[in-house]
């Protein structure tokens, strides 16, 4: 297989490497485009009014590669459409360091970079590792390059992508099919004052206390499992609109 590969955490990142190891040693023809610097938490955040700065790179095995100065969405989309001549057949996106899962996933630019892939319509995958002391990234390596083996064989739709999440401690190696715990993470501010006096916040999480569904992507990495995810760019939610439309329509004016 033809695969881009990007990341948010830039070209350096262990993961990237990671994951361009194992699928090279899988037999595919991988091409990285990633971030000149870490952008985590991006999202699918994108340039539309400033140049991209392009700028070749080479992987460890001496393979070319590409930086861009643009978010990891910037990157798939460059990538797809630009830098690499050759069809694409999958873009992976990762292998992130830390989870991208339940409501995180919206803020994630691991996820936001398959997305975008995935709205141009490659089949995309977004791979994060749990980051802990002790992180097996050749391991991580080989789960990324066996869920591209399988990937064809899901049936993904167009417009979809796959996250995928692996624990730091695998308790059970059988892969799960798992919605996202879409209760958002209890979130609060410390609030303290700079040297010259001015009022800052930073924002944090409360995790302990935080609320997951049974059965979440949350729940399930909890106890040491690995999740999948099937999710989908934004786009109108069907019920809501097949309920208004059925509707009598509101008037925009008073008159008849």
């Amino acid at each position: 297989m033809r695969i881009l590969i990007t990341n948010d955490d830039g070209i350096e990142s262990p993961g990237l490497h990671a994951a361009y190891k194992a699928l090279k040693l899988a037999g595919h023809q991988v091409t990285a485009v990633a971030p000149d610097r870490e952008r985590s938490g991006q999202s699918h955040s994108a340039n539309f009014f400033t140049y991209l700065r392009v700028n070749e790179a080479t992987m460890p095995d001496g393979s070319p590669a590409f930086t861009v100065s643009g978010t990891p969405a910037d990157c798939a989309n460059i990538g797809c459409l630009s830098l690499i001549k050759d069809p694409i057949d999958l873009v992976v996106s990762g292998i992130n360091t830390d989870i991208n899962i339940g409501y995180d996933a919206n803020y994630s630019g691991t996820v936001g970079a398959a997305l975008e892939a995935a709205a141009l319509g490659y089949p995309a995958l977004a791979v994060s590792q749990e980051n802990s002391p002790s992180v097996d990234w050749e391991l991580a390596g080989q789960i990324t390059a066996r869920a591209v083996s399988l990937y064809q064989g899901w049936e993904i739709p167009i417009g979809t992508m796959v996250n995928l999440n692996v624990p730091a401690k695998i308790i059970d190696p059988t892969w799960l099919w798992v919605p996202l715990n879409l209760v958002a993470v209890r979130e609060y501010y410390v609030i303290d004052m700079d040297s010259e006096g001015v009022r800052r916040y930073q924002r944090t999480r409360d995790q302990p206390h935080s609320t997951y569904a049974s059965g979440s992507d949350v729940d399930f990495l909890r106890r040491g499992r690995i999740t999948l995810s099937p999710l989908g760019p934004v786009r109108s939610e069907r019920r809501t609109l097949e309920r208004l439309q059925s509707q009598t329509p509101e008037r925009q004016t008073d008159e008849p």
